[in-house]
């Protein structure tokens, strides 16, 4: 009977000293961890405040750069279209505030937009009694693509001669355009401020360009600050000059250089060589 108390009493020791050695084992092993935690917020919040400070230091610094770039178009942009027209070309729900953007860039440079012609997607050719009506304008038997073409094509012819304005008004009825403003003579170029919906730029845009460069006309594409770059490499690689972020400053002062003839793709996009044109040599 001692034998069985001496037993029992023994293990109930030996899992009292178990449970006292793990109970401060632990106690000391997070003692440990906790230390190890706290030093880490202590070298996070270090970092943190490092970012935030440097964070403070390059808004301080890009803040100067907009408010120079801003000012310095002063300098850059008065005279250098004067008594220049030119044409805005863009798709139905366009961004105003880039189309404003380039207008008032024209304008300071003594230039102006007599016309602003948003163009319909392809699905105003889909219309059965539009593309009829459009064929008895005409005198033609054409399927949607080719008359979609032709328009453009009507389009280029009127920007650069005005021969025959009031068919763009006829165009306008039929639902293939909207014209704002009026065209009393030929324009001396013409902006096209690209769209983001990739169906329309395949299907839209870049027939319109392909009308331009076949008539030797002027077209610069443009881009607002949502415009993806793919659009503008697509305008890139069908031959016309292209500028980014149009209604920044950096981007209406390279529109202005452009429009003014020197060529090239400009801005901060994939598809921008330079910021800026060079200048010209001596």
């Amino acid at each position: 009977m001692l034998d069985m108390r001496y037993h029992v009493i023994s293990l109930v020791a030996v899992f009292l000293a178990l449970g006292i050695g793990i109970l401060l084992g632990t106690t000391i092993v997070e003692r440990g961890l906790i230390a190890e935690q706290k030093a880490q917020i202590r070298s996070l919040r270090a970092t943190f405040d490092e970012l935030k400070q440097k964070n403070s230091e390059l808004n301080d610094e890009l803040s100067a750069y907009k408010r120079y770039a801003d000012e310095s178009r002063a300098y850059l942009i008065p005279g250098r279209l004067p008594g220049k027209s030119f044409a805005m070309l863009a798709k139905k729900g366009p961004d105003q505030q880039a189309l404003a953007s380039m207008s008032e860039a024209i304008a300071q440079a003594g230039g102006t937009v007599p016309l602003t012609i948003t163009i319909s997607g392809p699905d105003a050719y889909a219309n059965r009694d539009t593309l009829s009506n459009l064929n008895t304008l005409f005198g033609t038997q054409l399927d949607a693509n080719a008359m979609r073409d032709r328009v453009y094509a009507e389009v280029v012819t009127q920007l650069k001669t005005a021969s025959n304005t009031g068919i763009l008004g006829t165009l306008q009825q039929l639902g293939v355009l909207e014209v704002n403003g009026t065209l009393a003579a030929p324009v001396s170029g013409a902006v096209l401020l690209g769209a983001i919906d990739p169906e329309q730029l395949d299907k839209a845009d870049v027939p319109l360009i392909k009308a331009f460069v076949s008539a030797a006309f002027p077209l610069v594409g443009t881009g607002g600050r949502d415009t993806p770059d793919y659009v503008l490499v697509a305008y890139k690689e069908n031959g016309i000059s292209t500028v980014d972020h149009v209604n920044t400053s950096p981007g209406q002062v390279a529109l202005v250089m452009v429009l003014q003839g020197t060529g090239g793709n400009f801005g901060s996009g994939k598809e921008a060589g330079r910021m800026l044109p060079e200048p010209a040599g001596p």
